[in-house]
């Protein structure tokens, strides 16, 4: 069902009945078919309104001007206007191109376009108030509506190290509970850097977020569990032959003692090899692909070039040759826990280095629902030093991630004003999760009670406030959203009431 919030400036009972047979005569008249899965939300109250709009369950919005008797300085129009498009945002709790402002044709109504030209929303539409009129004003909300015809669902997965991998799996988990009849590895698209390159390569290989979560941690017939020493092999090889090269230059002469010292350190802790080897065994397993044409739906794996800093899409033309172990562990190589990985002659780093997810492509491949999980959110405290008190590490990560959340702060609004036809669903952490992740990127030993916060997080949030707007999308895409414990109450309360009626018979 869509759903279209109309704004009317007249708070009668009568006029804001009027206001809604008149559309829906309207919308039946001109396209009977769309017409039976719309609804007309009226709205007379301008906070009432913004609320409703925040939730994002509105596909259009219609500010009708046309009935105002107040001075133009006044006007509930400009002053909703004002509230949902300040001049330093790129976009409000509805999008630009989702709203229409209807006015009188006279000199009022030219004087409030004017001020929605400034504020750049699709249109300002003047019509009568005849039943011409609202056939126009549907005109334009259908336009609207069906620029939104579902394309692809697509994941789009963040980098945030080992506490970061854990967080995304509870939030798939929670995802997961609500989708009874469609698996997330069955998506058309899914986008992943650094940890959730990791996630991405095992659900488009067909594993759902459960048994990779069960997999890791105790092992399963199709994900091994991964030990420690695979994580955090020492990089001890390159550091070898690092103090040979850096003695040899000292002794003949060619460095200094301290462009020696400095060259005596490995580009990262951990050599990485124990990951490669690692996920190389699994997508060689039966059942399991390694190569990226190979696989039912698209994977696109983010890295980054280390010596030009250029953003590279593994799974993209050119790139599709790549086995995905190789390009999962270079997109993972955070400097400067691990070594970059070298592939076609090229040394790789994290994808989270220059992108926090990929977006765009999922666009460019037709997605119109995109899910993004986003773990890299800085501490907040209120205590003075509370982050230096945690060490250099957390002091580090802390810049990173302050760094990487306001990029993707920005980039986000952007994308959102880009690409109105597409519905986009962020998560990241808070509360109790982000308590738990405390900032460092190898925080292995609390993953269980990351994963089980975060998908309990997840639950609790979609439930409280992003139900409706997740279930109106997914339904576009003929996908059942649903909470099953709400239904499994209402099958108690039914059998309750026959019970009842029994006992009275």
């Amino acid at each position: 069902m869509e759903t279209v919030a109309y704004f009317t400036s007249t708070p009668t009972f009568t006029g804001l009945r009027t206001t809604e047979l008149a559309l829906e005569s309207a919308a039946r008249h001109a396209s009977p078919l769309m017409a039976r899965g719309v609804r007309f939300q009226i709205e007379s109250n301008v906070p009432r309104l913004l609320a409703r709009l925040r939730s994002r369950t509105a596909q259009a919005l219609v500010i009708d001007a046309r009935h105002e008797n107040v001075p133009l300085a006044e006007s509930p129009t400009l002053e909703l206007l004002r509230a949902m498009f300040d001049s330093t945002e790129t976009i409000g709790p509805i999008a630009r191109e989702k709203t229409w402002i209807v006015v009188d044709p006279d000199d009022r109504g030219a004087q409030i376009a004017f001020e929605a030209g400034r504020a750049r929303v699709a249109g300002c539409l003047p019509a009568p108030a005849e039943e011409a009129g609202w056939q126009e004003v549907w005109r334009r909300v259908e336009a609207t509506l069906r620029n939104r015809q579902a394309g692809k669902i697509a994941l789009c997965l963040a980098g945030g190290g080992i506490e970061g991998l854990f967080y995304e799996l509870g939030v798939l988990r929670g995802l997961q509970h609500f989708l009874p009849d469609f698996q997330l590895h069955d998506v058309d698209v899914i986008c992943g850097i650094s940890a959730g390159a990791i996630l991405g390569a095992f659900l488009a290989n067909g594993v759902g977020p459960a048994e990779i979560g069960r997999g890791i941690q105790f092992g399963g017939d199709r994900v091994d569990r991964i030990d420690r020493l695979s994580i955090f092999d020492p990089n001890v090889g390159e550091l070898a032959r690092r103090i040979g090269t850096s003695a040899a230059a000292l002794a003949t002469g060619r460095s200094s003692a301290l462009q020696s010292l400095f060259h005596l350190l490995p580009t990262g802790l951990f050599a990485g090899e124990g990951l490669r080897r690692y996920l190389e065994k699994q997508f060689s397993k039966p059942g399991m692909v390694d190569q990226f044409p190979e696989l039912p739906h698209k994977l696109y794996v983010g890295a980054t070039d280390q010596d030009t800093a250029e953003h590279i899409l593994f799974g993209s033309p050119g790139w599709e040759h790549v086995p995905i172990h190789l390009a999962v562990r270079a997109s993972s190589a955070l400097a400067p826990f691990y070594a970059p990985q070298i592939i076609d002659g090229r040394y790789f780093m994290d994808g989270a280095f220059t992108r926090t997810t990929n977006v765009r492509i999922a666009v460019e491949q037709q997605a119109t629902l995109v899910i993004l999980i986003d773990p890299l959110v800085p501490i907040f405290s209120e205590q003075p030093g509370y982050v230096a008190s945690k060490g250099g590490i957390t002091v580090g990560m802390q810049g990173l991630k302050s760094l990487i959340h306001g990029r993707f702060d920005r980039a986000i609004h952007m994308l959102r004003s880009m690409y109105p036809h597409v519905a986009f669903h962020l998560f990241q952490p808070d509360g109790a999760t982000m308590r738990v992740m405390a900032g460092s990127p190898t925080k292995f030993f609390y993953r269980t009670e990351i994963e089980e916060i975060s998908f309990r997080e997840t639950v609790r949030a979609i439930r409280q406030q992003r139900f409706d707007a997740l279930q109106t999308d997914f339904a576009r895409h003929s996908v059942a959203f649903v909470d099953p414990e709400a239904d499994l109450g209402n099958v108690k309360r039914d059998l309750l009431d026959e019970a009842s009626e029994v006992q009275v018979a």
